[in-house]
């Protein structure tokens, strides 16, 4: 047995894990869970595998699969010619961009020529306008003159009723929109923020609510590992539901909890009623670590 073996299998059981609840929650059979742990790499289906299930295995016994493939590199066979592609492509792509400025740059005295030529259309346009606008009030003052002079009546005089009308109209409107607005208090509002993320685990904090209730849903046809525990190891739940079986907790009083979830895709979890998403997309990470910090609001 390796050093990495021994490592990725003293991990294992302490988490009380066999390899067939291993191979439940990783999908790898357990033959090659079995040439990992005794670093008896042969029987693995290519040498690409071997890193793809050492991470896998690390990610599902809880350790920092990055750390431990730097950490035991010696001993894990190389996939250099694995990363040609990868290389290529991003040559290609930096081709791409520079391809793609250099015609945008070409076209920069064109559009500023363009812009120019508006400009100078709407400076004409803005004094021909003002222009005529300057003229129509002088000739409309001329003509209301004019008007008074043959008449020699005074011009109307507006009605105070009207005035007062127009006056208590206004400020009504505005004090009524404004007490309105005082009435109106903001609820708070439930948040549950994410603060720390890593390769497969993810911290939150719940906040601007008193409780702190968990509901755990298995899909139908599906199934998956569950196990539900404080900070103190205290389980509330410990073991795999399956076919639309649910568990439901009330965990207001704890301050901290943490969800160790196999096969996430098929579990729906559920926070004070509200539908939780995983911080990891269930397809491409098998198990994942949340840890839910919970901070009630004081009673007023």
């Amino acid at each position: 047995m390796t050093e990495l073996g021994a490592r990725l299998r003293e991990a294992r059981e302490k988490k009380d894990l066999s390899l067939e609840d291993l191979q439940q929650m990783t999908k790898i059979q357990k033959r090659y869970l079995v040439g990992i742990e005794e670093g008896n790499y042969s029987v693995m289906p290519g040498k690409f595998y071997v890193r793809a299930f050492i991470k896998q295995y690390a990610e599902a016994v809880g350790l920092d699969p990055e750390s431990i493939l730097e950490e035991y590199k010696s001993e894990i066979p190389g996939t250099y010619n694995e990363e040609l592609p990868e290389q290529v492509s991003r040559v290609r792509s930096r081709r791409q961009i520079s391809t793609t400025g250099s015609k945008v740059i070409d076209k920069i005295p064109l559009i500023l020529l363009i812009v120019f030529i508006l400009g100078g259309l709407m400076t004409i346009y803005w004094f021909v306008s003002n222009r005529d606008v300057a003229d129509s009030p002088e000739t409309q003052v001329d003509n209301e003159e004019t008007q008074y002079e043959e008449s020699n009546e005074p011009p109307p005089i507006p009605k105070e009723e009207d005035k007062d009308a127009q006056e208590e109209d206004t400020p009504a409107d505005e004090s009524e929109g404004t007490e309105e607005e005082d009435a109106v208090e903001e609820t708070p509002v439930q948040e549950l923020i994410q603060v720390e993320k890593g390769t497969s685990t993810a911290t939150y904090e719940l906040k601007n609510t008193d409780a702190f209730n968990v509901k755990v849903t298995a899909k139908e046809e599906g199934q998956a590992w569950v196990s539900i525990q404080n900070r103190q190891n205290e389980k509330f739940v410990y073991k795999t539901i399956a076919n639309g079986e649910f568990e439901t907790l009330d965990l207001s009083k704890e301050s901290e909890v943490i969800f160790n979830i196999g096969r996430s895709s098929d579990l729906q979890i559920e926070i004070n009623g509200e539908a939780f998403e995983y911080p990891f997309d269930p397809s491409q990470i098998v198990q994942q670590i949340i840890t839910i910090k919970f901070t009630p609001v004081a009673p007023e």
